[in-house]
């Protein structure tokens, strides 16, 4: 069926049920006869998960975390597709291929085409809202300058981290301005060169968080042994749970970065949209706990 005839067959269904439903309204004016009514939709369960999707949504951090995970959900199961593409066509090549598997491998194609097209999108956003992730890195430089980290370890890595990602927000945006020809004049080669020195200094960010970690853990159980109050103990129960998050994304981060950095891919585009799903999935979920 081709994607005409299956949108005409959609709206000629709709149509119906919508017509069937107009019917029972006009015939009644009793809400129990429509499938839900206003009063239980708004006090129920799915109201509440809709009201705090829309605080989600209504974050800069909450609309990127979202559109990671179901971004990078879509190229992992586009990836997947592209497999089972490459099986059914073995198959069909073989003798005693049917018409039957002919046009499921037609619609297996488009359903992956069509996915990997969404997650497209999601991350073009995604790079489009962080043309002012600049103003990001000013906050961080302030923060370093007005209450700098008090232990000198933190305090060099922070410095580095806010340079780092100065450095990378600076190319990314150069590369992607140049590539939807706002910035004129750049040739392909050097649209390729911002692209891969963006991505190295994102990796120089990734490894000094690692740093970060490491030495925020080391100065945690030194703050646990001494630590008396009840209140005290909360808190760095608090932090442990908040610095296993962070542990997990930047250890997800670290083969992508490497991958994304490297002349050569060292992943497959299945691997990378599990990890950065599992990114997603991370951030979808501290942000889905904060809109509580």
């Amino acid at each position: 069926m081709t994607s005409t005839s299956f949108t005409s067959t959609f709206n000629i269904i709709f149509l119906t049920h919508f017509l069937q439903l107009l019917h029972v309204t006009m015939a009644s004016d009793k809400a129990t006869q429509l499938p839900f009514s206003a009063p239980t939709l708004f006090t129920s369960a799915t109201d509440a998960r809709i009201t705090r999707l829309s605080r989600v949504l209504s974050t800069s951090g909450g609309v990127d975390a979202t559109l990671t995970l179901v971004g990078y959900g879509l190229f992992f199961v586009s990836s997947q597709i592209t497999a089972l593409d490459k099986l059914q066509l073995t198959s069909l090549l073989r003798p005693g291929g049917s018409k039957n598997d002919s046009t499921s491998l037609v619609k297996l194609v488009e359903l992956g085409a069509s996915a990997r097209a969404l997650a497209g999108m999601c991350s073009d956003f995604r790079t489009f809202t962080r043309l002012w992730g600049f103003l990001g890195v000013y906050a961080m430089a302030k923060k370093n300058y007005v209450k700098p980290e008090t232990d000198v370890v933190l305090r060099a890595v922070s410095y580095g981290q806010t340079l780092s990602l100065g450095a990378y927000y600076i190319y990314e945006n150069g590369y992607y301005l140049a590539g939807k020809g706002v910035l004129r004049g750049w040739a392909p080669e050097k649209i390729k060169r911002w692209a891969k020195t963006s991505l190295r200094m994102f990796l120089a960010y990734v490894v000094l968080e690692f740093v970060r970690l490491y030495r925020a853990r080391q100065l945690r159980e030194l703050r646990k042994v001494k630590a008396v109050d009840e209140k005290d103990r909360v808190e760095i129960k608090r932090e442990e749970k908040t610095w296993l998050r962070g542990a997990i994304v930047n250890t997800a981060y670290a083969p992508l970065t490497v991958h994304w950095a490297s002349e050569n891919p060292v992943l497959s585009d299945g691997v990378v949209g599990a990890l950065m799903s599992v990114v997603g999935l991370i951030k979808f979920r501290a942000a889905w706990a904060l809109a509580a």
